[in-house]
């Protein structure tokens, strides 16, 4: 009867000291990690109340070498190397800048740069609790394509992002909802109502050519505003006016529409933004 129980601690025994050493040779390896000295600049312009997150993403070199244990399953999987940065978030338009890596090492595990993930986040109340994130990224390869932008004689590259809040009325809260749509306007800062046929914020990039250069992103926050949802609201002088589903479960607007009313900071309100007429 004694035996189970000495094999079963046994077992334990030693998966607690292959956690153990596992630990302790990742806690070793932690102490080689370094970013290689080659970067370039991600800098920019925020509207008041937002924020960017930069994900700089790495591919391993040699696989072989990039290897770690798999906690809790066997084998093993290669390792993910991501270094996450994060600007400040002020009530006021504001600047940053970014210093990104092009490549990064743990112990003999070698990566490269191949995509920076852009997320930007819009806050939409006055305590700030309230967000919308939407998002592009940097592609990373080897030569610049021809059809991506270039650098100019100074080493920098400027791109462009419009943001603009679609709202809609809320499922959790008793007011409004808005979700953060952004995408890269032409260079007079104009693009096409219809969403489908924006840009996505972002560019593509030659590896070859990108350290020491500087990317600058400038944000714009759009001023008009528009419902989540294609006909759910119409639009009139005064501001937009929900209306009643259509009978059947059916999203858009009865015809002839029949309008409702909404809560908004605590009032029953006829239209957004302004909450009256």
């Amino acid at each position: 009867m004694k035996l189970p129980l000495l094999l079963c601690l046994s077992t334990l025994t030693l998966t607690a000291c292959s956690f153990a050493g596992h630990m302790a040779k990742e806690g070793a390896l932690s102490l080689t990690e370094r970013s290689g000295r080659e970067h370039f600049t991600l800098e920019g312009k925020l509207p008041a109340n937002f924020e960017l997150m930069a994900s700089a993403q790495y591919q391993v070199l040699d696989e072989d070498k990039c290897q770690v244990r798999n906690f809790g399953a066997s084998g093993t999987s290669t390792r993910s190397m991501v270094i996450q940065q994060r600007t400040e978030l002020n009530d006021y338009p504001h600047d940053f800048s970014l210093k990104i890596p092009l490549t990064h090492h743990v112990g003999s595990c070698h990566s490269e740069l191949y995509r920076v993930a852009l997320y930007v986040t819009g806050h939409y109340d006055e305590r700030n609790d309230r967000q919308s994130r939407h998002g592009g990224g940097l592609g990373i390869v080897d030569t610049r394509p021809d059809n991506a932008p270039a650098f100019d004689n100074e080493g920098r590259l400027y791109l462009r992002g419009m943001c603009g809040w679609m709202f809609q009325s809320s499922r959790l809260y008793a007011g409004i909802d808005k979700l953060l749509h952004c995408s890269q306007p032409d260079e007079n800062w104009s693009q096409d109502y219809d969403l489908s046929k924006r840009r996505g914020l972002g560019a593509t990039l030659g590896r070859d050519e990108l350290a020491g250069k500087t990317v600058t992103l400038e944000i714009r926050e759009d001023p008009q505003e528009r419902p989540s949802h294609r006909n759910t609201w119409i639009q009139f002088p005064e501001g937009w006016k929900p209306c009643e589903p259509k009978p059947g479960g059916w999203m858009r607007c009865q015809e002839p529409p029949i309008f409702k009313t909404f809560q908004m900071d605590g009032q029953e309100c006829t239209v957004y933004p302004n909450c009256t007429e």
